[in-house]
């Protein structure tokens, strides 16, 4: 019979020290290997904890997330519905964002923001005053967006013919003094 002692830690080569390190970590390597192939990948069964950010308290308002559905997009009719309730909500966004920096107390900033709030007033009322013309005019809807160098206005209509393109550029030039190669025409229907 054979006696086995084991050497004291401290009685090891730092050449021994090195293998014995690396033969136990290959074995762990090894074993957790194994494990996770045997159990499929499976979570881990340790209790789930939600993460919060790292200077966040336990008691913190947790962000609650939910998915949009996508819809076709909207023909005919619903498309103006659409594009005007749309319209309505970057307003109101943007006239949000600026509200809080017209009570600043920096003058430079204050009056940048009151600038701003007049020019988006002004591109909401013109826009309003060219759909409202052209609905008089017997076009059944349309809608109307003011950008920095051009004019984008859609109709709901089959097709348009010359004299419709005529009147619609006249309505645009009457209340934004855009020249016409700068109105963008188009229909839906």
């Amino acid at each position: 019979m054979r006696i086995v002692t084991l050497k004291r830690w401290g009685n090891f080569t730092k050449r021994q020290k090195v293998g014995l390190m690396g033969g136990v970590l290959l074995a762990c390597l090894v074993i957790g290997t194994l494990w996770g192939v045997t159990r499929g990948n499976e979570p881990s069964s340790l209790p789930s904890q939600e993460s919060l950010p790292v200077n966040a308290h336990p008691e913190a308002q947790v962000i609650d997330f939910s998915t949009e559905k996508l819809k076709v997009l909207p023909q005919g009719e619903d498309y103006f519905v659409n594009y005007r309730l749309q319209r309505e909500a970057s307003r109101q966004e943007a006239k949000d964002m600026l509200a809080p920096l017209l009570n600043s107390n920096v003058e430079k900033t204050k009056a940048e923001t009151q600038e701003k709030w007049l020019q988006l007033t002004h591109k909401i009322e013109k826009e309003e005053q060219i759909e409202n013309l052209l609905k008089i005019t017997g076009i059944q809807d349309a809608v109307a967006d003011l950008g920095n160098n051009e004019v984008a206005v859609i109709v709901f209509a089959p097709q348009l013919n010359s004299e419709e393109i005529k009147l619609i550029q006249d309505v645009v030039l009457r209340v934004t003094d855009m020249p016409r190669e700068y109105i963008r025409i188009s229909y839906r229907y």
